[in-house]
């Protein structure tokens, strides 16, 4: 992942919304504030944390860095997801489909939030599974089917009384005698082993676990509680050896749940719509149906999340015309993310979509399944039902659901291994890597497109450098919306000369993105005496052209280029200047 983060990292030009990123990262932490009183507070929490490092260097490569780094971190997690909750080649084949899938270099390359929120988020899903301690064989009941224990387990009996015990085995080639009376340091009321060749206790090293109850048999001087762990453990009840007894695993497992809740408000802080996992987390625990323990710590957490995100979600809802230009989704669109979450060539999407069937289907891993499957549907469902009401449906707001593919991917070739395969087990795990390899190379394509300025939405780079060629310095120009003034905002050097004429008041001292602009009359006025003015506008059917409305009666037009994404226009005055 970090080679493939790297590979192309400098594409020479940033897109729309790198910019917004480049700008308000580099301003003064108050300017920062303010504007985000007005625009963009979903992603406040970003630029405060990018603004220590474009301070350091300012440039498109230091800006993407961090997605990078957070890409690595969000395939290590998935690797460490399929190692915990089936084996370590389910672990590896879904670290690298993770790693090789074009749409998270897409976004592995990009200075915005996303890659890091998905980071967050497979980082906040190993936290439930450690909190909740599912792993390998985790049923439905929270019980793990066939979990080893640390030693024998002594059950009581029905009432308070001896129970048998095992004394520990005598020297090789002396077989034990029955005693006459107690030993001396034996247990009162523990019956001694019988007189045979060879002694029924447990090899040396394994130590006793005492049952809950009356009548337990303890070893003398073991502490209580010491080595305790039981034959089928239910959800919640991972206890490492020595681990101090059951006050010491509670305090750990409160630890666990506290650090779970805080990368949730931190990942949904980054983006608000990342809270939506904690519906993905809780539909897991249902499918296992997680003891009243784990609710109450899940429960206590999310709580915790949520009145942590609550602020920043009541800000955003009343900045959400800024999702003005998006559409009620269709059911397309919801095959759209399927399509490049799990593929996006057809032979990869072909492979991978029967492999995830037969997890689904067929699940070795109850406890992977329950974990993947509800992250990829969840969040989408959810999503995809808000944005019929209100649209705010996009790919990358989705973002940190992916990891659910390769890990049921890897997963469905595990179970198609098992049942074709009965070679060693790392040749196995070769052959797989060697099937995602092939896979990579297959959509080789594709990840070199990614690389491509043309990849993104726009070329501020060469947007800047052809209105640049074209103009001529001091001549007066006009951004219609404001918003394209972010061509100037990312690189200036070519339109240093052109007097931005509309401008009143700047983005950082307006606290605007784009900064405020004139009324028509003010405008007007500071045309007077202008032979000509250049107008950049939005090349999109919805945009309102308000400035072109004003010269339409002062000025004439003499010249229109269209470049990708906006207009370029010349105007001329159509009577005397004054």
């Amino acid at each position: 992942m970090l080679g493939l983060g790297l590979w192309g990292l400098d594409r020479g030009t940033m897109w729309r919304d790198e910019s917004a990123t480049y700008q308000m990262a580099r301003r003064t932490l108050p300017q920062i504030h303010d504007a985000l009183g007005t625009v963009d507070a979903v992603h406040g929490l970003y630029y405060v944390l990018m603004h220590p490092l474009l301070a350091l260097r300012p440039s498109e490569v230091t800006m993407r860095l961090p997605s990078v780094l957070a890409a690595v971190a969000a395939t290590a997690l998935v690797a460490a997801l399929g190692c915990r909750l089936a084996r370590p080649r389910v672990g590896l084949w879904a670290g690298l489909l993770y790693a090789t899938t074009p749409v998270v270099t897409h976004y592995a390359q990009e200075g915005r939030s996303y890659a890091l929120v998905t980071a967050g988020a497979a980082g906040a899903t190993y936290l439930l599974v450690t909190a909740a301690g599912l792993g390998p064989g985790t049923s439905r009941g929270g019980r793990r089917a066939g979990r080893p224990t640390r030693g024998p387990a002594l059950a009581p009996g029905p009432a308070a009384g001896p129970v048998p015990s095992a004394t520990p085995a005598p020297a090789a080639g002396r077989a034990a005698r029955p005693a006459a009376g107690p030993a001396p340091g034996s247990v009162p009321g523990v019956a001694p082993a019988p007189a045979t060749g060879l002694a029924p206790g447990p090899a040396p090293g394994v130590a006793l676990t005492p049952a809950a109850g009356p009548g337990a048999a303890v070893r003398p001087g073991e502490p209580a509680g010491e080595g305790v762990s039981p034959a089928a453990g239910a959800v919640g009840t991972d206890v490492a050896p020595g681990s101090g007894g059951p006050g010491a695993r509670g305090r750990t497992v409160g630890w666990r749940w506290a650090a779970y809740g805080g990368v949730v408000a931190a990942t949904a802080l980054l983006h608000v719509f990342a809270a939506l996992m904690l519906a993905a987390h809780a539909v897991t625990l249902c499918a296992l149906r997680a003891p009243r323990r784990v609710w109450w710590g899940w429960g206590s957490a999310a709580a915790g999340a949520l009145g942590a995100v609550a602020p920043l979600a009541l800000v955003a809802r009343r900045q959400s015309a800024q999702l003005a230009w998006m559409h009620r989704p269709t059911p397309g669109r919801l095959w759209a993310v399927v399509e490049k979450f799990a593929g996006p060539s057809a032979l990869v999407l072909a492979v991978s979509l029967p492999l995830i069937a037969l997890a689904v289907i067929r699940p070795r891993q109850r406890a992977l399944t329950a974990v993947a499957l509800p992250l990829i549907c969840v969040p989408t469902v959810l999503l995809f039902a808000l944005a019929l009401h209100r649209p705010c449906f996009h790919e990358r707001y989705l973002l940190f659901a992916l990891a659910g593919f390769p890990l049921l991917a890897a997963a469905g070739v595990d179970r198609l291994a098992e049942a074709v395969s009965g070679r060693s087990r790392a040749a196995v795990a070769a052959a797989g890597a060697l099937a995602v390899g092939c896979a990579f190379v297959w959509q080789l394509p594709l990840h070199r497109w990614e690389r491509e300025p043309l990849s993104r939405q726009d070329d501020l780079a060469a947007l800047s450098a052809a209105v640049g060629r074209l103009t001529r310095p001091g001549e007066p120009v006009l951004y219609d919306p404001p918003k394209e003034r972010r061509i100037a905002i990312a690189y200036p050097r070519p339109l240093a000369g052109l007097r931005d004429i509309a401008l009143r008041t700047p983005g950082p001292a307006s606290g605007t993105l784009y900064g405020v602009d004139v009324g028509p009359a003010e405008l007007l006025r500071r045309l007077d005496g202008a032979r000509s003015a250049w107008l950049i506008a939005a090349d999109e059917p919805e945009t309102r052209a308000t400035k072109a409305a004003v010269l339409t009666g002062h000025f004439r037009l003499a010249y229109s280029l269209c470049l990708p994404g906006i207009r370029l226009e010349r105007y001329v005055r159509a009577g005397p200047a004054r």
